[in-house]
């Protein structure tokens, strides 16, 4: 990796395709490389662009690299700042020295990088991948001879499916897979792209019991939209947990982590130096520093008031249908409800004369979004039945840190929210240009 890149080129380098500017200059994700202070960004969910306290700070570490590497070699240099982020993320979260972290530059990479070690007999249970992410389900099924099974999330008409159902049905394919001699990996997912959890936490605990070394649990958690006590617990069941800091904690995309438990081993991640990875990862560290000075009171407090004026806008509104989702639910894992028992997801589907518009015209108006004056981002479309697509508007790290500044700070975030709900409500109207 070529350090003497500029900050805003390594930025999106060590990646894939996703991470390339088009001649708009934004990424798949419509995120620019460099800040951008003028955008009302509710996209978390889907991808962020970089604050500028963080892009300093990303071309900070940039140039601290490169006179260190006057005196050091590349190898040591790289291996020696990976060793020093992971401890500050095991001192952030408070884990344990002997748990394990892997860095790899997304969370589809992460579910590969799983697979890959995984037998061939392999039964691996996933949950519906337009909830979890397109490239999910082809990372997971790169294992030779490894079998895929994806349980639905929601009904055709979107609605979501009772999470006793799908628990049934979990149970029904590990034992399956356990009578066929296959090892079974389930995986978790702690929140879905709608801000689903499923299955149960209560059932993959009693599954991992049961069967203990014949099933993994994997949490897919990329979102981060969790507290450390959650994470813990986790851990403390031998559940693996992916996480991502570019959804939640709003770094731009492509920085994956993997938590691994004490017991389990995996073999190590790529020493291949990948400084663009490493400058990403700076920014998470960083995000996510500013968000663990908060308080659980102080988090709560803004999810709250932001969710009350958002639910009742979106209820009030003609043009707007609420996407229905289940209350988060961590029964068995934890007792104490915490900031990551609230939503922080908000997807809805959106209504021309009553009825929903299609896909592809939701698309369009996404897409339109950031055109607008002043420019918006939004949590891209999920697909969410047989001809429709929700949008979503997000609460990240970022702007909770910053409500929680004063009772102004939080209003201005909130108006900036209603802003763009009440763009989306003139690009649906017919005559919309």
């Amino acid at each position: 990796m070529n350090l003497k890149l500029t900050t805003a080129q390594l930025l999106i380098s060590g990646g894939d395709e996703r991470l390339a500017l088009n001649t708009q200059g934004v990424n798949k994700y419509g995120c620019t490389c460099t800040p951008d202070d003028e955008i009302l960004s509710f996209s978390s969910s889907t991808a962020t662009t970089i604050s500028n306290q963080s892009f300093v700070l990303a071309d900070r570490l940039r140039i601290r690299l490169n006179q260190a590497l006057n005196s050091i070699p590349v190898d040591t240099l790289y291996a020696q700042e990976i060793f020093r982020q992971k401890s500050e993320w095991r001192e952030l979260i408070g884990l344990s020295d002997n748990t394990s972290l892997i860095f790899s530059p997304s969370g589809t990479d992460l579910h590969a990088f799983i697979a890959n070690q995984m037998a061939s007999n392999t039964l691996i249970i996933m949950m519906d991948g337009n909830e979890t992410g397109s490239g999910v389900e082809i990372a997971l099924g790169q294992g030779r001879g490894i079998k895929i099974a994806s349980i639905a999330l929601r009904f055709a008409d979107g609605f979501p499916r009772a999470i006793s159902e799908i628990d049934a049905e979990v149970i029904a394919l590990v034992q399956q897979g356990i009578e066929q001699k296959r090892n079974v990996l389930l995986v978790l997912i702690d929140q879905s792209k709608t801000g689903m959890i499923a299955p149960s936490p209560k059932c993959a605990i009693q599954l991992k019991n049961q069967y203990e070394t014949r099933l993994n649990v994997l949490v897919d958690a990329c979102q981060f939209r969790l507290c450390s006590a959650t994470l813990k617990a986790y851990l403390q069941h031998d559940f693996m947990i992916a996480l991502t800091g570019s959804k939640f904690l709003t770094a731009p995309s492509f920085s994956g982590i993997l938590i691994l438990p004490p017991t389990v081993t995996l073999l190590p991640e790529s020493k291949v130096p990948n400084f663009g990875l490493m400058l990403r990862m700076e920014v998470a560290l960083n995000e996510y520093r500013r968000f663990c000075v908060l308080t659980d009171i102080q988090i709560q407090i803004v999810i709250l008031e932001f969710s009350k004026i958002i639910k009742n806008y979106l209820i009030a509104s003609s043009y707007f249908d609420p996407l229905s989702v289940p209350v988060l639910n961590r029964d068995n894992l934890i007792e104490v409800l915490m900031w990551d028992g609230l939503p922080t997801i908000f997807p809805f589907v959106l209504l021309r004369n009553n009825l929903p518009l299609s896909r592809a015209e939701t698309l369009a108006i996404y897409q339109a979004l950031p055109q607008q004056k002043p420019h918006c981002q939004i949590g891209q479309p999920v697909m969410c039945g047989n001809e429709k697509s929700a949008l979503r508007l997000c609460l990240s790290s970022r702007l909770i840190v910053e409500a929680t500044q004063s009772k102004q700070h939080c209003d201005n975030m909130i108006q900036g929210a209603l802003r763009v709900l009440s763009m989306l409500e003139m690009l649906i109207q017919p005559n919309s240009k």
